[in-house]
């Protein structure tokens, strides 16, 4: 998959670009706050619909301007597409090859990206909630159902929330009640399948790519559940006990307490959890590998390789490991790497590469 042309109206501090991109390497130069960074917020946008930044959609729109539009080309192995999202004060609409798609579900999975950049760190560092949102960004890009199980599991989990502050004035539907526990109870086990799938999908290469990025071994990515999960075909009947065991308890904190929206992973290197453990470096590293992992899950998954969108990736990384990441940027994906100074890159990867000059907005030669 690659993204073959973007343009861009009234997007951050864009009035209008058009660009368009190789199929393998991509370098994005310029110094700071020129808006390098904004083409891979808007490639991303394309993908997901919203900003890989924790922003309001609106901030996306050029100041004092009343629209903001993405649009991109867009080819698969057996496919094109022309993918388009107009933002402006009432929200935004979306829409392949000129036909509006009214639901979010039914667009993501047009455009797989996979973005790494230096504000990832907080995925490690930040509470459980960034995780959770970063696992369902990408598994909804790989499985077309998984958001849609999601959005229902989110809406039956605030009634159930409503509802047990309900009981606890004293008034008591228990039919009702035991339908919407039933309910969320299908849908979690759902939800915990696809995520087991993905976090052993990831186990399967981050440890090797780790090993080849930093010269050490040893790393993995726990899931961390409030279930037993290691059976799926046990998870139904542990879920319904725990909830039982938990009602009291539920019903005087007003919130279900049992459930995937309290799932969390961690990191582990050498079985310590780099949260409480890991040195700035090997965080970062960690995090880069996670990504570069994705890449095969992708693969496996979708049977072609997502877009590569890389932010400032080698201004804090030495030249040893700078090389090891080119091995990666020397496979058969689109990538598209932003930096200050080309010195940062390898010869040889520039030599091969679009290289796009950006200075106040503007594509300069």
């Amino acid at each position: 998959m690659r993204i073959d042309k973007l343009q861009l109206k009234n997007f951050r501090n864009y009035d209008n670009l058009d660009i368009q991109f190789n199929e393998k390497l991509n370098i994005i130069i310029g110094n700071n706050a020129q808006g390098k960074t904004n083409i891979l917020e808007a490639i991303y946008f394309l993908s997901i619909t919203k900003s890989n930044l924790p922003v309001n959609d609106k901030t996306c729109i050029r100041k004092d301007q009343l629209f903001s539009k993405i649009e991109g080309n867009i080819s698969s192995d057996n496919d094109k597409k022309k993918l388009s999202i107009l933002m402006n004060a009432n929200g935004k609409k979306l829409s392949v090859n000129g036909n509006e798609i009214k639901k979010h579900s039914d667009y993501i999975g047009n455009l797989r990206v996979i973005i790494f950049n230096p504000d990832d760190i907080r995925l490690i560092k930040e509470a459980p909630g960034n995780r959770r949102r970063f696992i369902n960004i990408e598994i909804s890009q790989l499985y077309g159902k998984y958001i849609n199980i999601l959005n229902e599991y989110n809406l039956v989990l605030k009634q159930r929330n409503e509802y047990l502050k309900v009981i606890k004035s004293g008034k008591v539907n228990q039919v009702y009640f035991d339908i919407l526990t039933e309910k969320l109870v299908e849908l979690a086990v759902h939800i915990y399948d696809y995520r087991i799938k993905f976090i052993d999908g990831i186990n399967r290469y981050v440890d090797k790519v780790y090993k080849e990025i930093s010269g050490y071994d040893g790393l993995s990515i726990k899931y961390l559940p409030n279930v037993d999960v290691s059976n799926i075909d046990n998870i139904k009947k542990i879920m319904e006990d725990k909830l039982i065991a938990y009602y009291d308890r539920e019903i005087f904190m007003g919130s279900t307490l049992i459930g995937p929206h309290r799932d969390d992973f961690s990191f582990k290197l050498d079985d310590n959890d780099l949260l409480l453990y890991g040195s700035q470096g090997q965080i970062k590293l960690a995090i880069l590998a996670l990504k570069l992992a994705e890449i095969d899950v992708f693969k496996d998954v979708c049977g072609e390789y997502p877009v590569l969108l890389l932010d400032d990736l080698f201004s804090e990384l030495d030249l040893t490991k700078r090389n090891k990441i080119i091995n990666y940027l020397n496979r058969d994906i689109q990538t598209i790497v932003t930096t200050t100074d080309l010195k940062n890159i390898d010869k040889h990867l520039v030599k091969s590469a679009n290289i796009y000059k950006i200075d106040n907005g503007k594509i300069v030669d």
